[in-house]
């Protein structure tokens, strides 16, 4: 029984050790998870200012830029973020545009051009505002407003207001929609903020240290990626001077926080931060989430998540058990998709440091999970039939065995002894399989097509092509995808337009083999574009 005890013992600390271990704690995965769809909003402007000291013409070339947080809530590339971080990229707002002007000309005037001046001739400014650009012949323009959107990867994508309400100080809902051209990105999921409560614990992200429109300058882009993740609780639910319902928190927040997302415990969007008093600490507001889904809804598009997500989950998931081995190969998937993603980048250089330090044993277990709960089980039947065994008290008569189709021999019969091998049945061969791919931009998107023996033709052509497209910018015979050399590789069909692998920025492709999660671009446009999975 000992020996029994010991065992099973051995099985057990064996796979703990191999599926016990946990490299992020909870608060920290739980952030990795969200962090990705949260993304930092700019609206820059172009100033050029001309004035004259002492009948010398100068001229200034200056940045304006504003700056803010958003989030992701479909993976076709929709956000949520406030009016006012993009108030000035309005152009259909008349009054919009006209305030824009007059905060332009003062901050260009008391930031740059009067200090300009009392330095080069010598004299102070005198007069009012208007006698002072009148004296020197300001004249002052400004470029079409610039929205962009910006992934925690650097990458940034053009941004189109679909929705849009003023400020709450101007009597709006402070709630706009952008939509951005993209596929596959990070999303969050949309809560119910009517269901919240006092004290609740809350979770705010965004990008507090962009803020910036003093001395009209721009802020180093590559300092502004690292999301800043604060902590609070819901103090009030009050309302704005309109009677709208607002959220009153004590977490703390800044201006670039603002159209950011706050959090509750089950990882959903229930605020969306927007104003705090300048002189008082941890006295911050968000428009409620169910506010938000008024825009939502009037745009037209349902929240929904989607690859990017199920990736990165199961990547968060496998690298926090410690299995380093497995978990490169789905962050490596999660790259694919979202190149120099950061915190993928961060952990895939933690699992292979973890992956060169780990005992070989247990990375063959964490690789062939299924091993050890066979083990188990046969380690836990072994002691069962151990026990019965011991519990007998004495052997039992041999009992004749009689199988199916007793042989006949000399003196009698025998027993055959397990089947007879001439009539078990062949074994039935398996389809040998080669992935498939989905078509994850164009007209037939959210479509998967299995890859045969003899590959898929992608085209407009129907006479040739297993997957037949109807945009215009993609040849009859565009691109094969095709089993070659147990790789599945594809091959531009000599097209007009090209195909690309992950980014219509990389070069051209002629034959190269695809590995899970490629992405497979059409045209230098990028209007097709399939993903591969092994």
């Amino acid at each position: 029984m000992k020996k029994i005890a010991l065992l099973y013992l051995c099985a057990t600390l064996i796979a703990g050790s191999v599926f016990g271990a946990s490299r992020l704690n909870e608060a920290e995965k739980r952030t990795l998870k969200l962090s990705p769809a949260v993304v930092l909003v700019s609206v820059t402007f172009q100033v050029t200012a001309k004035f004259t000291i002492a009948e010398t013409l100068m001229q200034l070339d200056l940045t304006y830029s504003a700056t803010g947080s958003g989030f992701i809530y479909r993976p076709d590339g929709y956000v949520i973020t406030n009016g006012h971080v993009v108030a000035d990229a309005n152009l259909k707002d008349a009054d919009a545009q006209a305030e824009l002007k007059q905060r332009i000309t003062h901050d260009v005037v008391f930031e740059k051009v009067i200090p300009y001046y009392e330095q080069k001739s010598g004299r102070k400014a005198t007069g009012t505002v208007n006698e002072f650009i009148s004296a020197v012949g300001l004249d002052i323009r400004y470029s079409r407003p610039d929205l962009k959107v910006y992934l925690a990867n650097k990458s940034f994508y053009s941004g189109e207001i679909k929705a849009y309400s003023d400020p709450i100080s101007k009597g709006g809902k402070d709630v706009a929609i952008l939509k951005m051209d993209a596929n596959n990105l990070p999303t969050v999921k949309l809560g119910d903020s009517s269901n919240i409560h006092i004290q609740e614990p809350i979770t705010v992200i965004g990008y507090p240290a962009a803020a910036s429109r003093v001395g009209l300058q721009v802020l180093g882009m590559e300092s502004l990626f690292v999301p800043t993740v604060t902590n609070g609780h819901i103090s009030a639910v009050k309302a704005d001077y309109k009677g709208m319902p607002v959220i009153q928190s004590d977490a703390a927040v800044t201006h670039g926080n603002s159209g950011g997302p706050a959090f509750n415990d089950q990882a959903e969007v229930i605020g969306i931060t927007t104003f705090g008093p300048q002189d008082a600490a941890g006295f911050n507001f968000f428009v409620p989430i169910n506010t938000a889904m008024e825009f939502v809804n009037s745009v037209g598009v349902k929240p929904e998540s989607g690859l990017f997500n199920n990736l990165w989950s199961a990547a968060l998931d496998t690298y926090d058990t410690g299995s380093c081995g497995s978990a490169k190969g789905k962050l490596q998937s999660v790259l694919n998709i979202m190149p120099n993603e950061p915190d993928a980048l961060r952990l895939m250089q933690g699992a292979e440091r973890c992956a060169q330090s780990e005992n070989p044993l247990m990375v063959f277990f964490q690789e062939h999970p299924y091993l050890i709960y066979g083990g188990v089980a046969a380690v836990l039947l072994i002691t069962l039939l151990l026990v019965l065994m011991l519990r007998k008290k004495s052997p039992s008569p041999a009992a004749a065995v009689v199988m199916a189709g007793p042989a006949q021999v000399a003196g009698g019969t025998r027993a055959e002894v397990g089947p007879n091998p001439a009539l078990a049945p062949p074994p039935v061969p398996q389809p040998q399989s080669f992935g498939s791919v989905q078509v994850t931009a164009g007209a037939l998107s959210g479509k998967r097509f299995p890859i045969t023996k003899s590959g898929l033709m992608v085209g407009t052509d129907p006479a040739k092509c297993q997957i037949v497209v109807t945009e215009d910018t993609i040849s009859h015979e565009h691109a094969w995808i095709v089993p070659v050399d147990n790789r599945v590789v594809v091959i531009d069909r000599g097209s007009t337009n090209g195909t690309y692998i992950n980014s219509i920025d990389s070069p051209r492709v002629s034959k190269v083999g695809l590995q899970n999660g490629d992405r497979v671009y059409l045209g230098k446009k990028g209007s097709v574009v399939l993903t591969y999975f092994s």
